[in-house]
């Protein structure tokens, strides 16, 4: 049949392109955010989508305000945010902003727990994100339009053009929002409104894909974005002329080739990030601009029927230019990663790999991990993971005016971590329960302490211990036009300072500051039809924000209920969305000084059209025919 074909091709060029998806997701928890979930965050960010559906804490400092991670103990600066396999953290600051993300760009949104330096290089520590597009062949013509509104002056709008023919793909992904961000909250029992908060968003995203013939796939990949956004000031009676305004651009291109052996992918990117913030009260004009260019090989060489060597390099160099350095300054690493991964009678799954860098500043260690997966039965698997992990200091830990610090070490550890995973599918149930325990321990942790002049000046001070706990619980029911589902993710994580390079320091033994100790977080769908409601509910516990645990933030509890209904015509569907965030107007703070919305609405509509797929050539036939 046709479709038979067109299907092969698809699943062809996923396994081309995704060789090392395939190996990261040895022996490791991996959650991902469904198409049911994701639907219900179309309208919204990536940090958004990751705060309710996982136990990745977000440090949010309010809606379009900067959103972080803290990933198991850890900072922002130690998570890898990668955008089809390539890390978008900003050289500068070491880190990405999940509130600048719209989720709508990405087929996919996958989380990798524990440390992956091998694989991804520095930054990977505590976990990576990852966001891809998946596109595939041969689906003929697919547009979706979204337009959303909101309480606040809250506007959205998105569009998707996607013309997926046989061997051409052009997915076209146009998206902006405003809002004037004005919101209630409450203050000592007195109701107020944010002021100085309003941003827009807009940007464009475009890829291309040519199956140039059964062997050979070519990807280009553009993302621009422009951000503009007032900051409001931590204390949220002062008036604020604080501006920031974030650009990027992000070119990538991706040729693979397969044989039935051996596989190998050339990758380039080149990324420009500029940052340019203004604060006209305290006289401060910053412009910012760094650039970074990576290219890198990938090769994979099916040596034995049970064992798959790759090995590669990656050359990555960036170059800032700031007035805040006293000159533009570069930094450059080339590494070569080498790896086996073993398949024994698809119960049982190994994966070794090494990876030795040269860094430009200072010495880069030799990491490492070692992963195995083994199924007990068809319904249970146990995963292990051991890696040692390494973060390199930034550019502005380096070089920042007056007071950055050149002798910087990078940080660097150890982690490990066991997962066990029960699947099950009892006829029209579907169960899935799983526990995971780790543990990491990182040296020379990077903080920015007091310095010469009472300017901050950042120093290898700590030795810090994070170990903790996670469980997954989903249970789903589908039968003919019914639907439910009920999940429950919690976290217990203990992430505290062993050891510190300062005198009597009143950290020791202590949690890290921003890192709750419990987190929970709950939903309940139901949907029948063309219809589907979720209930969404989060526990965040108590966060201190003195080293010494001496001030903190009480626990919070945050709901949201969201719903869409679709209508479905002949080649049209319509699909009208509602939701009502902080349903039972909770007075919250996720950061001190930052005050979060009480209750408030969202709506919208999508409208999708889709052609019939193409007929298959008979050159494609043969392709099929061939495998």
């Amino acid at each position: 049949m046709v479709s038979n074909a067109q299907d092969t091709v698809s699943l062809k060029t996923v396994e081309i392109t995704a060789q090392k998806n395939n190996l990261w997701r040895v022996g490791k928890k991996v959650e991902s955010i469904d198409s049911t979930i994701k639907e219900q965050f179309k309208f919204n960010s990536v940090g958004d989508a990751l705060s309710f559906n996982s136990p990745v804490f977000i440090k949010n400092y309010g809606a379009g305000a900067v959103a972080s991670t803290a990933f198991r103990g850890g900072n922002a600066s130690q998570t890898a945010l990668l955008w089809n396999g390539f890390n978008l953290q900003n050289s500068m600051l070491g880190q990405a902003d999940l509130s600048l993300l719209p989720a709508v760009l990405f087929e996919n949104i996958d989380i990798e727990y524990g440390g992956s330096a091998a694989l991804w290089g520095s930054g990977a520590v505590g976990g990576s994100i990852h966001l891809n597009n998946k596109t595939k062949f041969n689906q003929g013509i697919f547009t979706s339009s979204n337009l959303g509104a909101g309480s606040f002056g809250y506007s959205n709008a998105s569009t998707n053009v996607l013309l997926s023919k046989q061997r051409f793909i052009s997915s076209t992904k146009l998206y902006g929002l405003h809002n004037q961000n004005n919101f209630k909250y409450e203050d000592n029992e007195t109701i107020k409104r944010r002021k100085n908060a309003n941003y827009t968003f807009y940007g464009l995203m475009q890829e291309f894909k040519f199956l140039i013939n059964d062997k050979q796939l070519l990807s280009v990949n553009a993302w621009i974005n422009s951000n503009h956004r007032r900051l409001p000031a931590s204390n949220p009676n002062l008036e604020s002329k604080m501006f920031q305004k974030d650009e990027a651009l992000r070119l990538t291109a991706d040729w693979s080739y397969v044989k039935t052996t051996f596989k190998s992918n050339i990758r380039a990117a080149a990324f420009y990030d500029r940052i340019n913030y203004t604060d006209s009260i305290a006289k401060i004009f910053s412009k910012n601009l760094v650039r970074t260019i990576i290219a890198e090989n990938e090769n994979y060489f099916q040596w034995h029927k049970n064992n798959q060597l790759n090995f590669g390099v990656n050359v990555t160099s960036s170059r800032a230019v700031t007035e805040n350095y006293e000159s533009p300054k570069t930094l450059s690493r080339a590494s070569f990663l080498a790896g086996n991964k073993f398949v024994w009678k698809e119960k049982f799954t190994a994966y070794a790999a090494l990876r030795a860098e040269y860094f430009s500043v200072g010495k880069l260690p030799i990491t490492g991990n070692v992963s195995l997966e083994y199924k007990l039965f068809k319904t249970l698997s146990v995963m292990l993971n051991a890696a040692k992990v390494y973060r390199q200091p930034t550019l502005n830990e380096l070089y920042w005016q007056p007071n950055g610090n050149k002798n910087l070490k990078p940080e660097q550890g150890y982690t490990g971590e066991a997962n066990v995973e029960y699947k099950n599918q009892i006829k029209h149930f579907s169960v899935l329960v799983s526990g995971a325990a780790f543990t990491r321990s990182i040296n020379d942790w990077i903080l920015w302490l007091p310095g010469a002049g009472g300017n901050p000046t950042p120093v290898n001070v700590q030795q810090v211990w994070s170990r903790g706990a996670e469980t997954t619980w989903k249970l789903n029911y589908k039968k003919n036009n019914f639907n439910f589902g009920i999940s429950v993710i919690t976290s217990y994580v203990l992430s505290t300072t062993q050891k510190s390079y300062l005198e009597n320091s009143s950290a020791i033994g202590k949690q890290l500051i921003y890192t709750p100790r419990y987190t929970a977080n709950g939903n309940f769908s139901a949907g029948y039809k063309h219809f589907n409601l979720v209930f969404f509910h989060q526990y965040i516990g108590y966060r201190f924000t003195a080293s010494d645990n001496s001030w903190w933030l009480n626990p919070y509890q945050v709901s949201s209920l969201r719903t869409n209904y679709s209508f479905n015509f002949k080649r049209i569907k319509l699909i009208t969305y509602l939701a009502c965030n902080n349903l039972f107007n909770s007075n919250y703070r996720v950061i001190a000084g930052y005050p979060m919305p009480l209750r408030n609405f969202e709506f919208g509509i999508t409208i999708q059209t889709l052609t019939q797929r193409h007929e298959g050539t008979e050159a494609q036939k043969n392709l099929t025919n061939k495998k």
